[in-house]
């Protein structure tokens, strides 16, 4: 299941954007990664993309449809 959640709530995209693998980020998105799931604390891969300025990412999930406005629990936006 490409979706299987972690503990934290976290897919594989989460750990592939994080860690900047866009070969990892394309096959998963690619193959039905969910480019808009929460984690428990309502952070999306988008936010690690961000958080790890992986901008090629950023822009790859952008361009597939991500929602760029959606906001973690304080508020914060990616």
């Amino acid at each position: 299941d490409i979706n299987k959640e972690s503990r934290y709530g976290e897919t594989s995209l989460f750990d592939a954007c994080r860690g900047g693998n866009e070969n990892v980020v394309h096959y998963l998105v690619e193959h039905g990664a969910d480019i808009n799931k929460e984690n428990k604390f309502g952070k999306t891969p988008l936010f690690e993309a961000c958080d790890n300025g992986n901008e090629n990412i950023f822009n790859y999930l952008v361009e597939h449809g991500v929602d760029i406005n959606k906001e973690i629990k304080c508020g914060e936006t990616p």
